[in-house]
């Protein structure tokens, strides 16, 4: 290949080095979506739900066993109350009195066991409601994966091509211009700028007539203004 083409092959290079660029991005973004975990929050909230009904449930046993032990206690002292066995007014109103107080401790205990059995349905309720949207979130989150799979195999294909054609077009190039290429491409980004309406398109100033001969004669010729190397269509 005459010299005369090997700013063109140095563009040629730089679209197979960018267009292999952004496959190598696309696989990393699509590589950190697959290896996240996009429903750790949502697992994280229905465990915090779940551990609350486990507290509400531990709350309702014990308020429950409260109740139950002072019911006892009514129970005995009803069971004295009416056995018939004491006839002294005062030890009957004593009963009394003590059977009322009791059941003025239980009711409180009653009424937190309504409240937290009701909690607990709610909480129920909620629990069922984020498995069911847990549920679903997984069977999309399968289908994502699976159109992600085949759009990284898409991309590693178009890679392996892009790479090839770097290779092949490496074997075009002598090896001082591949050197000044990859040394710019380092420093700038892109090494190569196309020359359009007279003018550098990587940094938009004017070319000079003498330098645009020389590109067009397909000289090595780099841009006064960015320094990137210069190439005609």
């Amino acid at each position: 290949m005459g010299a005369m083409n090997i700013p063109r092959l140095l563009g040629q290079l730089q679209d197979a080095d960018l267009a292999a660029d952004a496959c190598r991005e696309q696989i990393g973004r699509i590589s950190a979506e697959l290896n996240s975990d996009a429903l750790a929050p949502e697992r994280a909230a229905l465990e915090n739900m779940r551990d609350s009904l486990k507290n509400l449930n531990h709350q309702l046993r014990e308020t429950t066993a409260q109740a139950d032990d002072l019911t006892s206690r009514i129970q005995v002292y009803e069971e004295k109350l009416y056995s018939g066995r004491i006839t002294s007014p005062k030890e009957l109103s004593t009963l009394q009195k003590d059977i009322e107080l009791l059941k003025g401790h239980r009711a409180p205990h009653e009424d937190r066991a309504l409240e937290l059995m009701e909690a607990i349905d709610d909480a129920e309720d909620g629990i069922a409601r984020a498995e069911a949207t847990l549920q679903r979130h997984k069977e999309a989150l399968e289908v994502r994966r699976r159109e992600l799979g085949e759009k990284m195999r898409t991309a590693g294909a178009e890679l392996s091509g892009h790479e090839a054609r770097r290779a092949a077009l490496l074997t075009e190039i002598p090896a001082e211009a591949a050197e000044q290429y990859r040394l710019l491409r380092q420093q700038k980004g892109r090494a190569v700028a196309r020359v359009e309406q007279g003018a550098c398109r990587g940094c938009g100033i004017a070319v000079t007539s003498a330098w645009l001969h020389r590109a067009r004669a397909g000289e090595i010729v780099r841009c006064t203004n960015c320094a990137r190397i210069l190439y005609l269509e």
